[in-house]
């Protein structure tokens, strides 16, 4: 029975990287969002709005989960199309040793962010197991001015950019803007 749930999973999963291709803008940020405290939507429907009116050339769209599941973050991850993550720092931290995330040394300055500083896995150029470094790995939601602005800016939420994000650059691009206001 557990191989057949596991077969079951497997098929769920490589549909969702089928489908998750589909349907999408390429030019598009996708972040994922999902707290254990269930965020104030409202403030995120602000911080969406004022990405589009401040910053028409950039386009994103929170993918927001009101209730924090780890198989739902997994899916997200694997196969969301997600540019930008969200979530509680325990959980960034442990998906990160996989190399999940890219390192923002060359972004933002991390003696600003101490937070987001930790040792977590880095995958290197033609290697196919990741190294653990410290580096700057996360932006804390409660330092990015947007979110402040809109009255939500809770602790122990890290913000990260995935490896697999379809533009790097458009997403650090968002997450710069996110924290400059």
């Amino acid at each position: 029975m557990k191989g057949k749930k596991a077969g079951i999973w497997m098929l769920l999963i490589a549909t969702i990287m089928l489908l998750a291709g589909c349907g999408k803008g390429d030019d598009n940020v996708l972040i994922f969002m999902s707290d254990k405290a269930s965020a104030s939507r409202e403030a995120i429907d602000q911080i969406q709005e004022k990405l589009k009116t401040d910053s028409p050339d950039l386009k994103a769209e929170f993918n927001y989960s009101p209730l924090f599941d780890l198989q739902k973050v997994l899916v997200e991850y694997a196969a969301g199309g997600n540019a930008i993550v969200i979530l509680p720092e325990d959980t960034i931290k442990t998906y990160g040793k996989d190399g999940a995330h890219i390192v923002l040394d060359d972004y933002f300055d991390k003696s600003e962010y101490p937070e987001g500083v930790f040792e977590n896995g880095v995958l290197k150029d033609g290697e196919k197991d990741p190294v653990t470094e410290e580096h700057l790995f996360g932006i804390p939601v409660k330092d990015m001015k947007m979110f402040r602005d809109a009255g939500y800016a809770p602790e122990g939420l890290l913000a990260c950019v995935l490896v697999n994000a379809p533009d790097k650059d458009a997403a650090i691009k968002v997450l710069q803007k996110l924290t400059e206001g």
